[in-house]
């Protein structure tokens, strides 16, 4: 069952006219014809206006969606912020010096080196990799500690197998490791340099500004915010997240987030998914997506499920796609079918 929200702006896609209304229902009538499993809802912004919002499965606009590891994105966000509130010095700025109470095992000068650059852009020198089962630094090992940051820290520096390309070959210059610890790190050095929880900094920070009243964040059991994936959000406070981003940082007039953070953070610092010609910048993802022979370069934050924000540049324009297919094979697919079969072709007419 879907319940359809339809704004009633949905005339400033370009031009106020039929074929612009007739894109815009097309997306729910593409959507259909993906038979899409455990979604949850599609929102869309045009020039700063809500053009297209769906709900499915029994979802109500108001209700809080667990959007795991899109997370990360808030997080690389509120270091920017926390730069220019003076907390950091930089990105550049040594993680280790923050934790000084912490247990460090297999000491190394990699470790002793490694910013917070390295935990944001993904390519961070210790052994820790999501996508590896067999990685000491896996997340699934990180939940089963009390102690995140002494686990992140006590990792050692992972090494190049001697099939693959080194690392400073790569492209780009950095290897890219998918990495939660690293992450949730980010914001307990947060916690750690502005005294509070990192909850309730990105609350005062961001959310406030932005009028989102309502989230919910998970907590490890020593109390620190799980800036990895521990986000509920409703979707249409989400898309402001995305405005805030395509519109540099600004929002009403006032800017939240510095613009050099923000274009920071959109770079490519590394290739993520080669297969799909993805990168990887502080937090955010970059997929380029091809309709009728025109290459359409977006920005997103993801997470577990097929929970994306994307930015849109080129096009002024945002989507957020939420679902709950969590841990199943399909999740990523599905959504970025969504928004090249469905949004990008209707934002395009």
């Amino acid at each position: 069952m879907k319940v359809k929200v339809m704004c009633m702006t949905v005339c400033s896609l370009i031009v106020c006219g039929a074929a612009n209304a007739n894109s815009l229902d097309n997306i729910s009538a593409a959507i259909d014809m993906l038979q899409p499993q455990q979604l949850s809802s599609v929102l869309v912004m045009r020039d700063n206006e809500l053009v297209y919002e769906n709900y499915y499965n029994g979802t109500l606009a108001n209700d809080l969606h667990d959007v795991r590891s899109l997370s990360k994105s808030l997080t690389g966000l509120m270091f920017g912020k926390a730069i220019s509130d003076g907390y950091f010095e930089s990105e550049f700025a040594r993680v280790l010096p923050i934790f000084d109470n912490a247990t460090v095992l297999n000491p190394s000068t990699h470790k002793d080196e490694m910013t917070f650059f390295d935990l944001l852009s993904m390519t961070n020198p210790l052994e820790c990799d999501d996508m590896n089962n067999l990685s000491d630094g896996h997340e699934e090992k990180m939940y089963l500690t009390r102690d995140w940051v002494s686990f992140f820290l006590s990792l050692p520096a992972r090494a190049n197998p001697p099939w693959e390309v080194p690392m400073d070959e790569q492209p780009y210059g950095r290897d890219f490791a998918y990495c939660t610890a690293g992450i949730s790190v980010s914001a307990a050095a947060i916690e750690v340099v502005t005294g509070e929880k990192f909850s309730t900094y990105t609350n005062t920070a961001l959310f406030q500004p932005l009028g989102i009243t309502e989230s919910s964040w998970l907590y490890n059991e020593e109390g620190i915010t799980q800036g990895g994936g521990g986000l509920k959000i409703k979707p249409r406070d989400l898309i402001k997240i995305g405005q805030l981003v395509l519109n540099n940082g600004s929002w009403s007039g006032k800017q939240i987030i510095e613009s050099d953070w923000i274009e920071k953070s959109l770079q490519s610092y590394s290739v993520s998914m080669p297969e799909m010609n993805a990168t990887y910048g502080l937090t955010w993802w970059h997929f380029p997506f091809e309709i009728d022979g025109r290459v359409i370069e977006t920005h997103a934050a993801a997470g577990n499920g097929g929970n994306y924000l994307f930015v849109i540049p080129e096009l002024n324009a945002t989507a957020v796609i939420t679902a709950t297919a969590y841990n199943t094979r399909y999740m990523h697919q599905q959504t970025h079918a969504i928004l090249s079969t469905a949004i990008l072709p209707a934002l395009l007419n």
